[in-house]
């Protein structure tokens, strides 16, 4: 297990979890976010690959259409 923060919230999950992993985990479409890891902005094409690390603060930001 390791801990990570998602969002802020601390979280206790397997070692060698993926981006995509966690979006599922949490029921985060993949297609509406995009993902910092450790304020980095991660590929969406590396999120399969990403797996977290003890400590990493993991964000999901979602576009908000507005005038």
């Amino acid at each position: 297990m390791i801990e990570i923060y998602i969002n802020g919230e601390r979280h206790k999950l397997t070692a060698n979890i993926t981006l995509v992993e966690i979006l599922a985990l949490k029921q985060v479409a993949e297609q509406s976010v995009a993902v910092v890891v450790n304020q980095v902005i991660i590929p969406r094409s590396e999120w399969p690959h990403y797996q977290c690390q003890i400590g990493d603060q993991v964000e999901f930001f979602s576009a908000v259409a507005g005038g």
